[in-house]
């Protein structure tokens, strides 16, 4: 009895015994690489040589969680590969996962415990993502220690730019301190998008609230915002290059509207009088974007029309036209439903512009029908409209022309009623079908093997890119004889063999052929053929067996062989033509192949530089080597001047041919192309100045022309030197000329000159009494139109604005005003002088006065009084009374 349970209980063991995996591995299919956050992608975990399956659990984890398990429900005991499948959409918090798989072998209560599981090593994943903020708005109280902190998570890792500064900034965190009030646009871009943030630098103290905090509006739809506040003011208004508000004192909230937007970049600001510290005045400016949507949006191949050819690279292009603004445009490609790639871009302009993208694609079979299209997304933040406007181009469908090729290149027939020789297989154009071996000509793709002597018959399905062959071997259903190699290519003179074995008893066998005939043996149950040098085109070695199948005595199998010799030479010509071709006209070009075999199994190639430009195959089914002309016409265009022409001829013998194909290929042929001048850059023109024209961007690519055109420049009807530097007046329509001996062609530009600012001459020295109202105006003039400010102290006190108002002015308003104009060229500063005047009475000056004037009044009555007193003491002298004589007195 003891011996009865222990056979019982070794015999539960046996059957309870499993075989654990040999390995498990987990993988992507169909992808390498980053994913894409959102998009779908497919995990593969492979479980090999494990046993018994159904008691097989496969499980996903994802770190620690266990995210699905699978069970299997076959019934057989000996050991299989199992291929388990997992769908995932990563996302951004997937980023750096570790994903893995388990199988588990539970083998009930009396199996092994714990249950035997094997892992497999785990698969780290990296998600690319957009980046994204927390929030579209940020209102920043200026101060030495607080940051404009645009850091956002994304991968790949964000670049930054910053609108509105006056100079290019790539950093992320920006000091409040060291800028102006106002508002600072950060965008964060990468490969997959972008995200943008308004940071609102606000003095600490200013009252006023906005509402919306940022506006987005269609270009020419309405748009409003209010201005409030809850304290007693002297005033507060908006100032807007349209829907400017004027200043109101009895009112707590105003609001800026325009009924239809029609500035691109307006900066509206709601300023207020009131009382902060030294300043009387504060302001608040209101974020807005002004969006279009694209006119269209439309994609199309480059330099291509037509079928496209498998294997080769072409360029697609989608164009995006009057879109604004560009920063938040993103253009998606599309194959099918699947996102292919996308692009952002970083450029600052607000108005309108159009835009081109290319995208490189190398299409194979699957392609074939496959749909490409574009879409241009504007993503205007939280505040834009949702979803977001889309534009989408209509789809492209591409038609791929690839060559057949059979899923072997053998196939033995067993000879039946109901047995087909089936050689049908997919190509683009349809291919057509020869057969070798028959004894009439057929173009179908499938044979009645009973209709057919026992033999090898060769099918070749060819179309314009190429062609494949398929031997059928037909065979009696009992011939006991196997033919190792099954085919035989050989190089013309070069030696050959092949064996010829069975397993059964025979009365003999041997090969017959042409060349290395074996002669029948009974004594063997291998025997080969063979050529030292083989010199016969169109050999047929078959081997037979003398053997007894029913009513015959002799079965026999043939060894299908191709002998081949590739090109002497391959040469290209042009037919009927020398020297320079002209663009646009036809001409002919010819590729000659010299002494090659077989005909059939030759593809001759035409390209242009490395692209494949047409292909030529042949069903002649000589054996023989022969010289094959074939002829290219090319309408050449000034795109291929230079361009090298040359054509290939390969033999293309099957999978038991040579390993690459052999190919000659001639050498090249350069041609030049003469054409009509072309500007291609024909834009309009922002120099700085001292600039000459010589400077504009016209170089040896955006001027085209064989033989190269002569440049001249026209203003106002009259020629202009174009060596002669630009001053600021001489913005205004230019043409520009191109001329060779082809053709001549011109184009009109407007050209605007830039400059650093310049300030008008203007007061710049004010001298008032207290009370009185003083306007400071500064006027300046700059291209780019010049950024304005006003500073007082060390302190910015407005801006934005041209001139201000010191209404009142008192003691304190004294001092030097500093108004700056600020563009990307370049800084200016001008300063205004105030002096205030004292007009109360001076009571020292009077008493002066008035004592000096008596004082003058007393010296002159002094004077007088000693003269009078002079005249009253006076001087006597005595006379004598004697008269004078007169004349003739005695």
């Amino acid at each position: 009895m003891l011996l009865l349970q222990l056979l019982i209980g070794l015999l539960l063991i046996s059957f309870s015994h499993g075989e654990t995996p040999d390995s498990v591995f987990i993988s992507t299919v169909n992808h390498r690489g980053p994913m894409m956050e959102g998009q779908q992608y497919e995990l593969q975990c492979d479980v090999h040589n494990v046993a018994p399956v159904q008691n097989l659990t496969v499980k996903w984890y994802k770190g620690q969680t266990l995210l699905k398990q699978t069970n299997f429900t076959d019934t057989i005991e000996t050991p299989v590969n199992k291929t388990i499948t997992l769908l995932i959409g990563p996302d951004r918090a997937d980023d750096g996962a570790e994903y893995w798989c388990e199988a588990e072998l539970d083998l009930g209560a009396d199996g092994p415990q714990p249950h035997p599981t094997n892992s497999s090593k785990p698969l780290s994943i990296a998600v690319y993502y957009k980046p994204k903020h927390s929030s579209s708005t940020e209102t920043i109280i200026q101060d030495d220690k607080v940051m404009l902190d645009c850091t956002v998570k994304a991968n790949p890792a964000p670049m930054y730019t910053w609108d509105h500064l006056k100079e290019k900034n790539s950093s992320s965190v920006l000091k409040s301190s060291a800028l102006s009030l106002g508002n600072y646009t950060c965008t964060a871009t990468n490969t997959l998008g972008r995200d943008s943030k308004v940071f609102i630098v606000k003095d600490s103290q200013c009252p006023v609230q906005i509402i919306p905090r940022r506006a987005v509006v269609r270009y020419g739809d309405n748009v409003s915002a209010d201005c409030k506040t809850s304290v007693l003011h002297k005033g507060m208004g908006w100032e807007a290059s349209e829907g400017a508000a004027p200043m109101t004192k009895n009112q707590n909230l105003i609001t800026w509207r325009v009924p239809e937007l029609t500035k691109w970049d307006i900066k509206p600001v709601c300023y207020i009088f009131y009382k902060i510290g030294d300043k009387d005045r504060c302001e608040v400016e209101l974020p807005a974007t002004v969006y279009k949507t694209p006119d269209s949006v439309f994609i199309s191949t480059v330099n291509h029309r037509g079928p496209v050819m498998e294997g080769q690279q072409y360029e697609l292009q989608c164009d995006v036209h009057n879109v604004a603004p560009v920063q938040n445009l993103t253009v998606k490609w599309y194959k099918g439903q699947t996102l292919l790639h996308q692009t952002n871009f970083t450029d600052t302009i607000k108005t309108p512009v159009n835009k081109t993208v290319t995208l490189l694609i190398r299409p194979d079979r699957a392609d074939d029908g496959a749909q490409y299209w574009c879409e241009a997304e504007l993503d205007l933040g939280a505040e834009g409209p949702q979803p977001h406007p889309t534009n989408s181009s209509k789809p492209l469908s591409i038609a791929v022309y690839y060559k057949p090729k059979h899923s072997n290149s053998t196939e033995t027939i067993i000879q039946d009623d109901k047995v087909m020789l089936d050689c049908t297989v997919k190509a683009n154009p349809a291919p057509t079908y020869t057969w070798d071996h028959l004894k009439e000509k057929n173009s179908s793709s499938v044979l009645k093997s009973s209709a057919l002597s026992l033999g090898n018959y060769t099918c070749t399905a060819t179309n314009t890119l190429g062609r494949d062959s398929k031997v059928f071997i037909v065979k009696d259903s009992q011939c006991p004889v196997q033919i190792i190699p099954r085919r035989a290519v050989v190089r013309y003179g070069d030696n050959v063999s092949a064996h010829c074995k069975t397993s059964v008893l025979h009365e003999g066998m041997g090969w017959e052929a042409s060349e290395g005939r074996v002669p029948m043996t009974k004594n063997q149950n291998l025997i080969t053929w063979r050529v030292p040098e083989l010199t016969e085109w169109d050999i047929k070695p078959f081997c037979y067996i003398n053997y007894k199948i029913g009513d015959k005595d002799q079965c026999q199998v043939e060894l299908p062989v191709t002998v081949y010799k590739t090109p002497d030479s391959v040469f290209i010509s042009t037919v009927n033509h020398r020297g320079p071709m002209m663009e646009g006209q036809q001409y002919e070009l010819q590729c000659d192949v010299h002494n090659v075999a077989p005909v059939q199994n030759l593809t001759v190639k035409w390209y242009k530089g490395q692209t494949l430009l047409h292909q030529t195959n042949f069903t002649d089914t000589i054996k023989t080597p022969v010289n094959k002309t074939v002829t290219l016409l090319i309408r050449p265009d000034r795109a291929d001047d230079e361009a090298q022409y040359w054509c290939e001829a390969e033999l293309d013998l099957g999978a038991e041919g040579p390993q690459p194909h052999p190919t000659n290929s001639s050498k090249p042929l350069s041609i030049a192309v003469y054409f009509a001048p072309k500007i291609l850059f024909c834009r309009d023109w922002s120099p700085l100045t001292e600039t000459s024209l010589d400077s504009y961007p016209l170089n040896l690519y955006s001027v085209e022309g064989n033989p190269r055109p002569d440049v001249s420049w026209r203003h106002k009807s009259s020629s202009v030197n174009s060596s002669m530097p630009l001053t600021r007046y001489d913005s205004g329509l230019y043409e520009i000329i191109a001329g060779n001996d082809l053709n001549s062609v011109s184009c009109f530009m407007n050209i605007t000159v830039e400059y650093a600012p310049v300030f008008y001459d203007s007061q710049e020295k004010f001298v008032v009494g207290e009370d009185s109202n003083i306007t400071l105006e500064c006027y300046s003039t700059g291209n780019p139109e010049p950024e304005m400010w006003w500073s007082f102290k060390n302190r910015n006190i407005s801006t934005g604005r041209r001139h201000i108002n010191i209404e009142r002015a008192t003691s304190t308003n004294a001092g030097v005003y500093t108004c700056s104009a600020t563009n990307k060229f370049g800084r200016s500063d001008k300063t205004f002088i105030v002096e205030i005047k004292d007009d109360s009475p001076n009571y020292i000056l009077t008493v002066v006065v008035v004592v000096v004037f008596i004082s003058l009044v007393l010296i002159i009555l002094l004077v007088v009084l000693m003269l009078k007193r002079r005249k009253s003491r006076g001087n006597y002298e005595v006379h004598s009374e004697m008269q004078p004589l007169r004349n003739g007195d005695p």
